[in-house]
């Protein structure tokens, strides 16, 4: 969901708490694969993720960091900009009618952010898009869309430009600023429908919809689809850092890798498990309550962290989540989609494994940008 759209750039800029990663791909007229990722470490304290404030806590430092990152790149650039989700504020919302015209819509979903979450988009940038169920899609009237959905992303002045701000001071124009949750969602978008396709093939009833997981390093965001429509959306702040006691060489220093490389606390595995389980079991009982048949559900999964399949509940915790909510769904399948789908680090010799991972939200805002 691009926020700031000019044109499509080469090369993306990911933010994190503690590292800022520029991503660089090469298009051929077949495909876009990964060319070269570089990452900066950010001292702590630098930046503090807020929806709310200013998140650069540091300008000079930070400054200072992005030039040493930059200073291999010819400039002036264009880039891709992608922030962490608990940068902006995103929500569903439901309209019987919705107006055609750009300016009748934006004051109405500004409206929406008010009278909902208490936002004053006045002061935010405000990207949105616009769903017709797959059911009525044929049949609603397209010059006044009725029974829509619209999943809507604000992100405060203050905090959007004190990046760009930032990124302009070293000659790197952010032609494009995105979400880091919704241009992975947005990547994924055809695999999940290539299996969601396969799945009703397979099986004698239509799943009943899709949800999708994205963990990172601040957390998390929840994502549920239904009859071609978002129904629900939660982004989570949870503070994810790997266990230091484990932490080894990189991958490609090894010459046998460890299982135990990165992998988190206990204490912040069991809090990310909570809070996935609660979100489940929330938009199970809220949203999942009106068919009558037992059908199937699907929960799509990506991480940008290199072990983040271990923060995933368990498959049969999930399928308690089902049980305990009292919805009509016979099951939760779960499938944790790849990052090799989309980028192989075989085809990207400058690329080092230990980088592959932090490079999906910039390869993701170039793709989708």
């Amino acid at each position: 969901m691009n926020l700031s759209p000019i044109n499509q750039p080469t090369m993306a800029l990911s933010i994190s708490e503690e590292a800022i990663c520029l991503v660089e791909v090469k298009k051929s007229w077949k495909r876009i694969r990964l060319r070269e990722v570089n990452k900066v470490s950010l001292p702590s304290g630098v930046i503090h993720l807020s929806s709310a404030k200013p998140n650069i806590k540091n300008m000079e430092l930070f400054v200072e960091q992005l030039g040493e990152l930059a200073k291999s790149v010819k400039t002036p650039l264009s880039i891709a900009l992608s922030l962490p989700d608990l940068c902006a504020r995103t929500s569903v919302f439901d309209f019987s009618t919705f107006p055609t015209k750009k300016s009748e819509q934006t004051a109405l979903l500004n409206w929406r952010f008010q009278q909902d979450l208490k936002l004053d988009t006045a002061l935010s940038r405000l990207s949105y898009a616009v769903y017709i169920p797959t059911s009525l899609a044929t049949t609603s009237k397209r010059e006044n869309p009725e029974n829509v959905r619209v999943l809507g992303t604000a992100i405060r002045h203050e905090i959007i430009e004190q990046y760009e701000q930032a990124c302009l001071s070293l000659n790197l124009l952010p032609v494009s600023v995105s979400v880091a949750g919704l241009d992975i969602f947005d990547l994924y978008q055809h695999t999940i429908q290539d299996i969601l396709e396969i799945e009703d093939r397979r099986t004698s009833s239509a799943s009943s919809g899709a949800m999708f997981l994205f963990i990172s390093h601040w957390g998390f965001t929840f994502f549920a689809f239904h009859d071609g429509c978002p129904s629900f959306v939660r982004t989570k702040a949870i503070s994810i850092r790997p266990d230091s006691s484990s932490v080894q060489l990189d991958n490609f220093d090894r010459e046998e890798p460890s299982p135990s490389v990165h992998s988190y606390p206990s204490y912040t595995v069991t809090k990310v498990e909570k809070e996935i389980f609660a979100t489940l079991q929330y938009y199970l009982e809220t949203f999942s309550q009106n068919d009558t048949t037992p059908t199937l559900a699907n929960l799509f999964v990506v991480s940008d962290l290199e072990h983040g399949h271990m923060l995933v509940p368990a498959s049969e915790r999930i399928q308690q989540s089902v049980q305990v909510s009292g919805a009509s769904i016979s099951e939760i399948q779960v499938t944790q989609l790849s990052y090799t789908t989309h980028f192989n680090a075989q085809e990207s010799p400058l690329v080092p494994e230990s980088h592959i991972w932090s490079a999906l939200s910039g390869y993701a805002s170039i793709r989708v940008a």
